[in-house]
């Protein structure tokens, strides 16, 4: 029998071997029509007008290049030339049809592909998802006026701190398109847009000079958004920075320079403001003003001092809800972490991961009580299991579109973290009961919820998205408030009456003792 078995696996071992083989050689077979011509051209699709423009065909396939070679282009405008690399600029902005033929003394072959010519190039950069018809419009007029709009996004980021990474990266990535751009414009939910902006100026090694540019950021809440792109403005060094609503969009496209945008603002009656160099002095009484500003002008990202000056705020709602309301809470660490998670990959995302870990924990628990073995190397086997889960959770959401990789990238390390708050769980229900523990956790969760919302998150339930960033707004445009936390919890430490929750409690008790 195990003869037997040795050779039915030799057999189907060789099989395999000569499947690859043959497999192998059938794909280094060269194609069919790789003798023939393939031109090849090596152009943007979008250029400039009344610039030379190097139009490139040596990319092209030639099978017998010692026979002479012709290449003839038709630009589209009338305009023809002849070479493997020629230089043709357009006189008027719109569409042409660029046309590449290539003969020798055997065969020809001809490629074409569209040309847009631009007047201007405009970039657009953005992680509204939700306006993505109005921003095709906007691409769409542009195209009418010769403009190219040209589209920087991050949709689908679940927060602000993705978005950030996002944008940072693809500002990198095109940052040739950054450099021709004349003006910006930057309509982002949060700050994403400016921040990544100014990280990729303090990334990138090859300088960038926005001095000459214009940027337009787009938000309904004008006022709110000056303190921070003031501080923004030290760093990226614009011509000017303008904010305004969505309607500037337009003005901006028909303009040819920022003074005619400017007059276009003011005959359309549009409310803006102005940011440039002599805008936004600091007083003295702004101080903590000045500790934001060293911090982002040394490179630390906008969001990371939020989530510093937002830690007291959780801080101070877990403490708030604690001792008025009456909520437990696994300490003030455990719910004040899962805050800060939820902040930075989303609620949803935050609590998928949560639930993971507390189920595997508690799953794994009763398997490992059957082992006689100290408790701490338990734990690591709990904490190595919900690992697990989380590698099989992500390989999962990558094939059913769940969570995208760039999200993954980001968001792993706050996803771990959460995974590790298994073990206050795990502990607690070896203290107490399983419904004791559950309720427990619930709780905190149910704060950190709470300090989520008023932290400044977001849920978004389809058509209806829900956001307070009214105490992140302010934090960030006065970070003195931190002050002001302190005298709040200084009178939170002195509360010595009923909670809510024992009011609702005892309320037969002191109905009686009222009577």
């Amino acid at each position: 029998m195990f003869k037997k078995l040795i050779s039915i696996t030799t057999l189907a071992f060789w099989i395999l071997l000569n499947t690859s083989a043959a497999f192998a050689a059938t794909e280094s077979l060269p194609e069919e029509n790789s003798s023939y011509l393939k031109p090849v051209i090596n152009l943007d699709n979008a250029i400039e007008i009344r610039k030379s423009t190097i139009f490139d065909a040596s990319q092209s396939y030639i099978p017998n290049p010692e026979n002479k070679i012709n290449y003839e282009w038709d630009f589209g405008d009338g305009n023809k030339n002849e070479g493997a690399e020629v230089l043709h600029a357009y006189k008027e902005p719109g569409h042409y049809t660029l046309t590449l033929k290539i003969t020798d003394e055997e065969d020809v072959s001809e490629t074409s592909m569209d040309v847009f010519a631009y007047s201007k190039l405009v970039l657009l950069v953005t992680d509204q998802d939700e306006n993505m018809d109005r921003i095709k419009i906007f691409q769409d007029i542009a195209e009418k006026k010769g403009v190219f709009l040209k589209i920087i996004e991050s949709y689908g980021s679940s927060t602000e701190f993705i978005s950030e990474e996002i944008l940072t990266k693809k500002l990198t990535e095109e940052s040739a398109s950054l450099q021709k751009a004349q003006e910006i414009i930057i309509w982002t939910k949060e700050n994403s847009g400016l921040n990544g902006l100014s990280r990729f100026i303090q990334n990138t090694k090859t300088a960038t000079n926005f001095s000459q540019k214009t940027i337009l950021l787009i938000d309904n809440n004008i006022s709110a958004k000056i303190n921070r792109a003031q501080r923004q403005f030290i760093i990226i060094k614009p011509k000017i920075i303008i904010v305004a609503k969505e309607a500037a969009i337009d003005d901006l496209l028909e303009s040819t320079n920022d003074q005619e945008f400017q007059s276009k603002l003011q005959e359309r009656g549009r409310n803006y403001e102005i940011i440039d160099a002599k805008s936004g002095k600091l007083r003295p009484w702004n101080f903590m003003s000045y500790i934001v500003n060293i911090l982002i002008n040394n490179g630390i990202p906008d969001n990371t001092i939020a989530l510093l000056l937002l830690l007291p705020v959780i801080a101070t709602v877990v403490a708030f809800m604690r001792q008025v309301i009456g909520l437990t809470t696994f300490g003030i660490y455990t719910p004040s972490i899962i805050t800060l998670s939820f902040l930075v990959i989303g609620m949803y995302a935050g609590l998928l991961t949560l639930a993971l870990a507390i189920l595997v924990g508690t799953l794994s628990r009763p398997l490992l009580s059957k082992v006689r073995m100290l408790f701490i190397p338990k734990m690591a086997i709990v904490i190595t299991l919900v690992s697990l889960s989380l590698l099989l959770l992500l390989i999962a959401s990558i094939y059913i579109n769940l969570f995208n990789a760039q999200f993954l990238s980001i968001a792993i390390f706050p996803m771990l973290i959460l995974s590790t708050l298994v073990e206050k769980f795990v502990s607690s229900k070896g203290e107490k009961s399983f419904a004791s523990a559950t309720v427990l956790m619930g709780e905190t969760v149910l704060v950190s919820i709470v300090a989520y919302f008023i932290a400044g998150g977001e849920i978004n339930l389809g058509l209806f998205n829900v956001k307070f960033d009214l105490v992140k707004r302010l934090m960030l445009t006065y970070p003195e408030i931190i002050l002001l936390l302190i005298v709040l919890n200084v009178l939170l430490g002195k509360w010595t009456g009923l909670r809510v929750l024992e009011r609702v409690r005892f309320r037969e008790v002191l109905r009686h003792i009222e009577e």
